[in-house]
């Protein structure tokens, strides 16, 4: 087999392509930023749960009170932030 038939072989062609994706992607990298998202996990789903859930049913706030639930949910949404970032200077 000549290096032409091999370069027309697809099977070739998708092997090259994905080594090549790999090389540019650094798996390394890849794999410490899932362990981190999978260490952030638990506050990533409250983050979630948060600002998909809870804030929407006050918003536009139109009492104290409501005030008083965006300020806590804002604050708990850094809180969790902050968690996760430290998560990912642990692991990448």
């Amino acid at each position: 087999m000549t290096i032409k038939e091999l370069a027309k072989d697809p099977l070739a062609q998708l092997s090259a392509g994905l080594s090549g994706i790999l090389a540019l992607l650094n798996p390394d990298v890849l794999l410490a930023l899932f362990d981190a998202l999978f260490a952030s996990a638990p506050q990533l789903f409250s983050a979630i749960s948060v600002g998909a859930l809870t804030l929407p049913q006050v918003l536009p706030p139109e009492s104290a009170a409501e005030w008083v639930v965006i300020g806590a949910g804002g604050l708990f949404m850094v809180y969790l932030s902050r968690e996760i970032w430290i998560n990912f200077d642990r692991e990448v």
